[in-house]
């Protein structure tokens, strides 16, 4: 029997007509019915057909071509599947290559190499009918928007409701719910902490959802909350098929155009504070990011909170007393609410009393020691050859270098060179024993000054690549020099080993490594795999990351020692313990305010004694 699959498509504006999506794939059923054939699958979506960007279900039709699963495929009309001529050819191209069958219903016909022709103007034409319409509707808009016409508004909008004549009316319940935003952000609360406290009390987006902080961040933005239009931001392009942001000076401003959910000067209040904020955090992270965004970290994605399942985030602080910037990724809970211990909150989440959200205990990861760890699991477990990987490497850039041998070549135009001098010479003494007229030698020597310049050029081209091969045969010895040196091996190795793992739980004092087996070797079902393969690793740190806990411990380590040598200055624990002097004094000052050391003056010496309990039960 024959596998036909049904593709359907209909933008938007032509779906509101009369269900128009719902009766073509009504028809293209019953067409596959009246075939007798058999109905395998459905391609069915609801997209505008100029482009076959953000498509899905042609996408997976097009893929599908590639694969047995079905002979023939139904559609309404050529413009169903696209307005576009050179998709439209990318897509026949295929389907012929293939050896699948087109088959359009409306015209009761298969389409065939004859066709292309036909066809081919008709996707022309389909193109230039969508780049006409789409003049007249960007035209349409700009005249609407010059005179102050309707705000065009969706459904969705948080806050606003679509009466039947057009005209735009608040949802109380969820303009009271963004005034509290604009209150709050104006108080000087994050969008951040917003979304937590909303979330506190319950609040919900349409869908469900909490608010996020770019959901608020939006909101807050949004001049429309004020009551202010503003028209013309935007602007479709039809060749290029992106959405283009225009100059402020193109925009179309109309105050109170629709109602207001909040006062200017509460609108204009919540935006400074935002600004204050971007303005601060630019200041912060501007010794470390360049540009805007910074691109993808290896353990993006990678990092999960084994206590709360939520994914670690990378955030950049300055250390207090020296300046100096550093990396730690937090748990996304964390960040939002603060700890659970003791109801550490966030210093603004303090202000409010939160009873519904939990917060989070887990320890933040600082990023340089994080990766000193993976690396020294990464080389313990896998062995890396350093020097076997370093002569491979050399090995390699030198094979480049010797298949890029200039040489030859060089010698082969210098040859020409030569022998086009040589001519030259013999064109002369040809002229002077009259063999030659002058009108000839000058346009035989014109045509030879033109080949010897023309291979000139070619020859300075070639001295200056050889030139650079000897400059990077100095390079290469540099880099030799690195990787047996350097730790570039070690980092690339941490890089590819995070490329493999699927996921990395966090605790408070070990890690959980998660591999991806079938993902690694290429099974999809892993009941392929021996239950005996271990697809974790577990690496225990016990309190390299719990700054407090591992201060504790240091005081007690001090404590010991102290036991054992009560006559030990700072310096001599300093250098006993390994720690800096600075730190030391400190741990030991903390020791004596907590009453668990007291030192004993006797004349220009003393003694330290090391008390049973802390200064509260002594």
């Amino acid at each position: 029997m024959v596998r036909a699959v049904l593709y359907a498509r209909c933008s938007t504006e032509e779906e509101s007509q009369k269900d128009a999506l719902v009766q073509q794939v009504k028809e293209g059923e019953a067409c596959i019915k009246e075939q007798d054939w058999l109905l395998v699958d459905r391609y069915i979506e609801s997209k505008s057909g100029t482009t076959t960007k953000g498509r899905k279900e042609y996408a997976r039709l097009y893929a599908d071509l590639l694969k047995d699963k079905f002979d023939v495929i139904v559609i309404k009309s050529q413009d169903r599947l696209m307005r576009n001529t050179m998709d439209w050819y990318l897509f026949v191209d295929r389907l012929v290559t293939e050896q699948k069958q087109l088959y359009i219903y409306i015209e009761r016909k298969f389409y065939t190499a004859d066709d292309a022709l036909i066809t081919g103007i008709k996707a022309i034409l389909a193109e230039d009918y969508s780049r006409e319409l789409s003049k007249k509707i960007n035209n349409a808009h700009r005249n609407r928007q010059k005179s102050g016409g309707k705000v065009i508004m969706t459904s969705r909008v948080y806050g606003f409701r679509k009466l039947p004549d057009k005209s735009i009316a608040l949802v109380e319940e969820e303009a009271a719910v963004k005034r509290r935003m604009y209150e709050l952000c104006a108080a000087d609360f994050g969008t951040r902490t917003i979304a937590t406290i909303l979330e506190n009390d319950g609040v919900r987006k349409r869908d469900g959802q909490p608010f996020g902080a770019n959901d608020i961040l939006r909101i807050i933005k949004n001049p429309i909350n004020k009551g202010c239009a503003v028209m013309g931001r935007f602007h479709y392009d039809f060749d290029t098929k992106k959405t283009i942001r225009t100059s402020s000076d193109e925009w179309y401003v109309y105050d109170h155009k629709v109602p207001e959910t909040v006062s200017e000067e509460l609108w204009e209040s919540a935006n400074e504070n935002i600004r204050k904020r971007r303005s601060n955090k630019k200041a912060e992270s501007s010794a470390d990011v360049s540009g805007k965004n910074g691109g993808k970290y290896h353990l993006s994605g990678k990092l999960q909170c084994g206590l709360c399942g939520s994914p670690y985030y990378r955030r950049i602080r300055r250390r207090y007393k020296t300046g100096e910037i550093i990396h730690e990724w937090k748990c996304r809970t964390y960040l939002e609410t603060g700890r659970n211990t003791g109801r550490l909150d966030r210093p603004q989440l303090r202000r409010v009393q939160l009873e519904h959200v939990e917060g989070c205990d887990n320890v933040h990861l600082d990023e340089e020691r994080l990766y000193q760890l993976l690396e020294k699991n990464c080389l313990s477990s896998y062995q890396v050859d350093k020097e076997k990987l370093t002569r491979k490497m050399i090995s390699l850039l030198k094979t480049v270098l010797k298949e890029q041998d200039l040489q030859p070549e060089i010698d082969r135009v210098k040859m020409q060179k030569k022998q086009i001098k040589e001519q030259t010479k013999k064109l002369v003494d040809k002229l002077l024993d009259g063999v030659l007229s002058d009108q000839v030698y000058t346009e035989k020597q014109k045509e030879l000054d033109e080949r010897l310049e023309n291979i000139q050029v070619q020859l300075n081209r070639l001295e200056k690549k050889n030139n650079q091969k000897s400059f990077l045969k100095y390079r290469i010895l540099n880099i030799e020099e690195s990787l047996k040196n350097g730790d570039i091996i070690e980092k690339a190795s941490v890089a590819g080993m995070l490329e493999e793992i699927d996921r990395i739980v966090v605790f408070p004092t070990y890690l959980e490594l998660h591999f991806n087996l079938s993902k690694m070797i290429g099974v999809t079902d892993m009941n392929l795999l021996p239950e005996s393969e271990q697809d974790c690793i577990r690496i225990e740190y016990d309190n390299l990351f719990n700054y407090r806990q591992g201060m504790v411990e240091e005081r007690e380590q001090i404590v010991q020692l102290l036991k054992e040598n009560p006559d030990y200055k700072a310096k001599d624990i300093a250098r006993e313990l390994g720690y800096g002097l600075s730190k030391t004094q400190y741990r030991m000052k903390v020791l004596q305010e907590e009453g668990k050391i007291q030192f004993h003056r006797d004349g220009r010496t003393g003694y330290w004694e090391v008390l049973k309990e802390g200064r509260e039960n002594h």
